[in-house]
């Protein structure tokens, strides 16, 4: 069996690893835009090409006679990467361009929220001018500020967090104005965040665990807005600070957004959906909806993933089953990144990272970006994230244990991590917030 995979960031890398544990053995073809080693060295054949040009990633599919594609990133399911494949008539996980809109158009998301589950919007505003910025700031309060299109998670700032005042928010708008034309302002949630991602098949919607991902640059959520730090997942598929009735809703309310958007697009969705919500005192709401694997989530699931990968990437494509399974186990993700990162992106000198002391370990490194040409078996930071590295452990404070661990063990020049994700003391802290927010 061959199938394509369209990516090469981590969550990639992760998809990539799960797929080759199939008792299916199936054949990796890899379409990327820049060369990971990692999932190259996973694949029979890689090629380089763009993620905005569907034709091409189809067209190399067809020639390789693929029997699945599985799209990992946004970029070229908002182009339209899906909708090309199926026309080649290759079962396709990701849904088509139509349906993308609810990631690459936050307008259009909050549009199928109000008509199909109003109850979890958030108040916003779509603003053309600066005139309209202040009103709505008026209107809302303190707010999040918003680019319309994709920024994979760094467009995104808060007053409170990265926006000091009402003027700090206004300016940076105005400036995003000036860019693009346009900007999205949205109601402040006060709560705490959770991402529920299920599987679906346009039918059938199956939840995997939840999962938290911390996405500002530094500890105590604090600095500016990345494509996510790292993640933690509990080992029984839930979260502490996540009431079960909100867990409940929220699932719910993903149900009624598939049914809405396929109802509204003429589509059917076939893949994964990704909802970020806040727990609030009013209940869960959408912060916003991913139509692919999260980053870094996609890490702790794919090594959480029981049932076997291949049949349930596959099956999302034609019918899920009642029920996917998952390890109970707990996880920890925390990414490696440059010194200057988000804001700068600064090639790393070449490190080494030694593997068989992580399988010792039984601890995994997923790799996003590193550049292989030192020819030395050394990797070079290309700016952005670099790695994450991977903890199974039966209980929570031992995969975080293990992965701090390794991290101070590895030392690795030239790159900083998160050390407060998944520690004892944030997670009571997450608990305490939510306990005095809803009494």
């Amino acid at each position: 069996m061959k199938i394509l995979l369209v990516g090469n960031g981590g969550r990639e890398h992760a998809i990539a690893a799960a797929l080759s544990r199939s008792r299916l053995h199936p054949e990796l073809i890899a379409y990327m835009s820049t060369l990971n080693p990692a999932i190259a060295a996973l694949s029979a054949k890689t090629q380089m090409g763009s993620m905005k040009t569907p034709e091409s990633i189809a067209d190399f599919a067809w020639q390789n006679r693929v029997d699945l594609a599985v799209v990992g990133p946004e970029e070229p399911l908002v182009h339209g990467a899906a909708d090309a494949l199926h026309r080649k008539g290759i079962p396709t996980v990701g849904p088509r361009q139509d349906l993308a809109r609810m990631e690459g158009d936050k307008t259009f998301l909050r549009e199928v929220v109000a008509r199909w589950a109003p109850e979890a919007n958030p108040g916003f505003r779509v603003c053309h001018s600066s005139q309209d910025v202040r009103k709505a700031l008026v209107e809302l309060g303190d707010v999040a500020v918003k680019p319309l299109g994709l920024t994979s998670g760094k467009g995104v700032r808060v007053m409170g967090i990265q926006l000091d005042t009402a003027a700090d928010a206004e300016a940076y708008a105005v400036e995003l104005i000036n860019a693009q034309g346009n900007v999205l302002l949205e109601e402040k949630l006060i709560g705490e965040e959770f991402s529920q991602i299920v599987f679906t098949d346009g039918i059938r919607m199956v939840p995997m665990p939840l999962v938290q991902d911390a996405k500002c640059a530094f500890n105590g959520d604090t600095g500016p807005m990345t494509g996510g730090m790292g993640t933690f997942s509990m080992p029984n598929h839930t979260l502490p600070f996540v009431p079960e009735d909100q867990l409940q809703q929220a699932r719910a309310l993903l149900f009624k957004i598939i049914m809405g958007a396929q109802e509204q697009t003429g589509q059917r969705y076939h893949g994964v959906l990704y909802g970020q919500f806040m727990v609030t005192r009013n209940g869960p709401r959408i912060v916003e909806t991913n139509v692919r694997l999260g980053d870094p989530e996609a890490i702790n699931l794919m090594a959480l993933l029981k049932s076997d990968p291949v049949e349930t990437f596959m099956s999302a494509t034609c019918g899920l089953p009642e029920v996917v399974e998952f390890e109970n186990m707990a996880s920890v993700a925390k990414y490696l990144v440059p010194q200057g990162y988000p804001e700068k992106s600064e090639r790393g000198e070449p490190v080494s990272i030694d593997m068989d002391m992580l399988r010792k370990a039984g601890l995994e490194l997923i790799l996003a970006n590193g550049d292989p040409s030192s020819g030395d078996g050394r990797l070079a930071p290309t700016g952005s994230r670099f790695a994450a590295l991977l903890a199974l452990r039966p209980e929570l404070a031992a995969a975080e244990e293990a992965v701090e661990s390794m991290l101070e063990q590895m030392a690795l020049p030239g790159l900083r991590h998160r050390s407060d994700i998944a520690k004892p003391g944030s997670l009571q802290a997450k608990i305490t917030r939510i306990q005095n927010l809803l009494n």
